[in-house]
């Protein structure tokens, strides 16, 4: 009896084994990308700080024109 329960029980070993890579994969893909669009956050609220700032120099520019227009 022991015989056969042995390669059964190795089989089942084997199938948790590869349950356990798979579940390992699994977990280091959604690491990856989770990483990735925390990456790609970073980069798109750089840049609409950045066009913010942009856009606050245009308009003090603009401002100081207008002051420089009216005063003539």
């Amino acid at each position: 009896m022991t015989e056969k329960q042995n390669p059964i029980s190795q089989s089942w070993m084997y199938v948790i084994l590869v349950l356990l890579c798979l579940f390992g994969v699994a977990t280091l893909v959604s690491t990856l990308e989770t990483n990735k669009l925390k990456s790609e956050q970073i980069r798109i609220y750089n840049r609409i700080n950045n066009m913010e700032q942009s856009l606050r120099t245009k308009d003090k520019e603009l401002e100081r024109y207008l002051i420089k227009e009216a005063q003539k």
